[in-house]
């Protein structure tokens, strides 16, 4: 009886597993969607002009899905208003702005390294993977490259240091920034997207590549 409340359990936590990354995933998506779906959708100011539009062109007040397709297409607009100059600088002041607002500015900077890190190609915000130990011997964090160029902190330090960020969980809304000599670091053999499930997981989803007892931390004293 033992044996069948064991599996029982052990399946339906594999299914827990399985649904609720993508669940959560997919209801991320689907509030973005909603969200922009006030302005783009059938009922909006937009959607009554498109439907006059439909309406005189096909017959037809509305067509299913076009709300969708406009919202794909005003986040592609976002985007490529972001690309040209006076873009960046709106961006960039309301960046700014956001940052700097007490309370949301924690949220927004943790969540925005989070989302940078897993789908920008381009962001440097994360760069590496490492371990360290913390908050004593014997006993290992993982942590986040954020900064190599440390100036005056290497000079206070002695000896090359890095910035490193790390996760609290299971709330990934806040967290530390640790500055600690180069040589006290181990650099693992993960990106920053499996250095993320890994954490975010609490360390449930192991990268495959350490199942593999062939495979193991790639080990870097400093350079």
């Amino acid at each position: 009886m033992k044996r069948v409340l064991a599996y029982i359990k052990n399946t339906f936590i594999n299914g827990l597993l399985v649904i609720l990354p993508a669940g959560f995933t997919f209801y991320i998506l689907w509030l973005i969607y909603r969200m922009f779906l006030r302005f783009t959708g059938e009922g909006s100011d937009f959607g009554r002009l498109v439907g006059n539009f439909l309406r005189m062109t096909v017959g037809r007040e509305w067509l299913p899905g076009i709300g969708a397709i406009f919202t794909l297409f005003l986040v592609f607009l976002v985007g490529l208003v972001t690309r040209i100059y006076v873009g960046r600088k709106v961006y960039s002041l309301l960046d700014r702005m956001i940052g700097s607002t007490p309370l949301v500015n924690k949220m927004y900077v943790t969540v925005k390294q989070i989302i940078n890190a897993i789908l920008s190609s381009e962001s440097t915000t994360f760069r590496d993977v490492v371990m360290f130990e913390y908050p004593r011997r014997g006993t290992y964090v993982v942590g986040f490259v954020t900064n190599e160029n440390l100036g005056e902190v290497e000079e206070i330090v002695g000896e090359e240091s890095v910035a490193a960020f790390v996760f609290t969980t299971p709330n990934p809304m806040s967290g530390m920034t640790v500055f600690l000599p180069k040589e006290d670091l181990t650099y693992l053999d993960l990106t920053v997207e499996e250095g993320l499930r890994l954490v975010l997981s609490m360390g449930i989803v192991i990268p495959s590549k350490f199942l593999d007892n062939s495979v193991g931390p790639k080990v870097l004293k400093g350079d």
